[in-house]
């Protein structure tokens, strides 16, 4: 019996049915007329929740945040040309902070190429320095061979990105026309139709197995045991609750201080970390901090961290530096450590069992450390929250203090990731903390806040500036469209303040013009026009309140703080100051 099909919609169900029995959960779909087929197809599937997106940059960055809430791989559709370019900056962010796309992209046929055909570009390896594959189906064709070759691709693509090599990966689909689902081209038997259906999939394909190199343990035990002086840095990663359960273990064992970077969301566990030091940053911008701590050598897990005064630190105390992770990545910017590729939990749990030690107390270092932290802990409230006028910092610090526990925080770039790096403390609420410090871009914080949202029954919150939240305008539609509860905390200095804290500030003429870069748009007017509900809060008091209430909302709220930065930035200096006579007191006595 021969069964009536159209070759494209055929095509693309095999393809994402595929993708649906790996595993994947969920789409972005941009309209386009090339990518009907894979539009069609899941729009009929049952087992991918599809969202739709106008916008393609913002339909990446949206999927980068579901990917980041659900730890899934999330397909992205876009039609031919310029469409899928739009898509860069968040593969490029998906590349670099190792996060799982699939990315979809729709093509005319090879042959037109070059050939003045409309929207049709060269889309052959189009994200070539950032996927971590690449898969051209060429143009549909009916066969048993070309359909277990493409039920391959599908399968390969899901195992690089969701564990093999994590990070986003590329499949070109071109078609032919018809694009109409009513339309037919082939008539198939029925064998054809039977190997047409998903490949079951053993438990091989779903786990992957995980080993620790003993020379790398050997490596790292020899350290342990010729030197008491060692130290623990942690950047953002995806870091599951076990390896927190060996880092407190590894960490207690053998005395080492934890340096958290805010990112890593080590700081807003539930239940503290006891080497946990959170003011890392103002300890080391004394010059003599090495005096009181220099540690010989350091274990790094995890993404590299917000502070650039730890570059400085560590040429000073010189130790030897390891940076571990289970996918061989650098995450240095100075090519200093020694890089171990393993499983970061299963290389702490085998060091724990190698190396005997006195668990039983901490070392008079470690105590050293934790009191200054403890002390300049309590310069905060006085500099920051205290203050007579609302500032950058104590809103950030504000807003850890006012949301509720186990919220999720997604952190804007520029000043905002580093006020929380430089001056959040330990808060016991299971915060769980996202950004996007891959690229490190402005680009696409709110949309990728909307997806994290959009996948969390847990209140979720954005903390943003003002030149990121109007370069990511569009994704407000998103939220009015879908109604997605996020609370966006948008502070304004109008412009471009990071920037005050580089040398070229001091060049007012050339500084003003081509470097803060004020918008002056009123945001409650661009928020009305999306439907947005929308607040400006003018004190601290303000923020709290309005923050703490705002976990039982149902839509999502645009809570505008507008600041000075040079009065924002004179606190900084402020709170460093005395952070630095605290380190150097207590080294007089120390001495004494």
């Amino acid at each position: 019996m021969l069964i009536k099909i159209n070759r494209n919609y055929f095509w693309a169900n095999i393809f994402l049915d595929q993708l649906a029995e790996c595993g994947v959960k969920y789409a972005c779909i941009s309209p386009g007329s090339r990518s009907t087929p894979l539009t069609y197809a899941l729009s009929q599937n049952k087992k991918i929740k599809s969202y739709v997106i106008i916008d393609e940059r913002t339909s990446g960055f949206f999927a980068l945040g579901i990917a980041k809430q659900t730890n899934t791989p999330v397909v992205v559709v876009t039609t031919s040309g310029t469409a899928a370019a739009e898509l860069y900056p968040a593969i490029i962010e998906a590349y670099q902070n190792r996060v799982s796309l699939i990315i979809c992209t729709a093509d005319r046929p090879a042959y037109l190429r070059n050939s003045g055909a409309n929207q049709t570009i060269n889309q052959d390896h189009l994200y070539n320095n950032h996927a971590r594959f690449f898969y051209d189906t060429g143009l549909p064709q009916i066969n048993l061979k070309k359909i277990k070759q493409l039920k391959e691709a599908a399968k390969n693509a899901f195992d690089i990105c969701a564990s093999k090599n994590v990070g986003p990966v590329h499949i070109n689909i071109p078609f032919e026309k018809p694009l109409e689902p009513n339309s037919f081209t082939d008539e198939i038997e029925e064998k054809i139709l039977l190997e047409s259906l998903p490949d079951e999939l053993n438990a091989n394909h779903k786990n992957q197995s995980k080993t620790v190199e003993q020379k790398d343990i050997k490596i790292i035990a020899d350290r342990l045991r010729k030197s008491k002086t060692g130290l623990i840095t942690i950047g953002p990663g995806n870091f599951s609750d076990s390896f927190y359960s060996s880092l407190e273990n590894f960490s207690i064992k053998f005395s080492l201080p934890i340096f958290a970077d805010a990112s890593s969301g080590l700081r807003f566990k539930s239940l503290p970390l006891s080497s946990l030091i959170t003011n890392y940053d103002a300890l080391i911008r004394s010059n003599v901090f090495p005096k009181v701590f220099a540690p010989k050598f350091v274990l790094h897990f995890g993404r590299a961290l917000t502070s650039p005064k730890l570059e400085d630190y560590f040429s000073a105390a010189n130790p030897d530096r390891f940076t571990i992770n289970m996918f061989g990545d650098s995450h240095n910017t100075s090519r200093k450590f020694k890089v171990i590729k393993t499983s970061e939990e299963l290389f702490l749990e085998n060091l724990i069992k190698s190396v005997n030690a006195n668990q039983n107390n901490f070392s008079l270092q470690l105590k050293n450390l934790k009191f200054l932290d403890s002390e300049i802990d309590k310069i905060k409230p006085e500099i920051f929250s205290i203050a007579k006028k609302i500032n950058e910092t104590g809103v950030l610090l504000n807003v850890i203090d006012s949301i509720p526990p186990n919220s999720n925080l997604m952190i804007g770039n520029s000043i905002s990731i580093r006020d929380l790096d430089f001056f959040s403390s330990a808060v016991n609420k299971n915060i769980n903390v996202f950004q996007n410090r891959g690229a490190s871009g402005i680009d696409g914080i709110t949309s990728t806040a909307l997806g994290i949202c959009a996948q969390s029954k847990n209140p979720t919150y954005l903390v943003i500036g003002d030149l990121s939240f109007y370069y990511d305008i569009n994704s407000l539609l998103i939220a009015k469209q879908y109604s997605f509860p996020l609370i966006t905390i948008l502070i304004n200095n109008n412009g471009g303040a990071i920037f005050r804290f580089l040398p070229i500030a001091e060049y007012k003429n050339v500084f003003d013009k081509y470097f803060l870069t004020p918008t002056n748009l009123s945001f409650k007017k661009l928020c009305d026009a999306f439907e947005i509900d929308y607040k400006e809060l003018k004190t601290q008091s303000d923020i709290f309140n309005h923050i703490k209430v705002s976990s039982v909302r149902r839509k999502p709220a645009v809570f505008e703080v507008k600041t000075n930065a040079e009065y924002s930035l004179s606190l900084r200096k402020k709170y460093w100051k005395k952070s630095n006579k605290v380190v150097e007191n207590f080294l007089r006595n120390y001495e004494a």
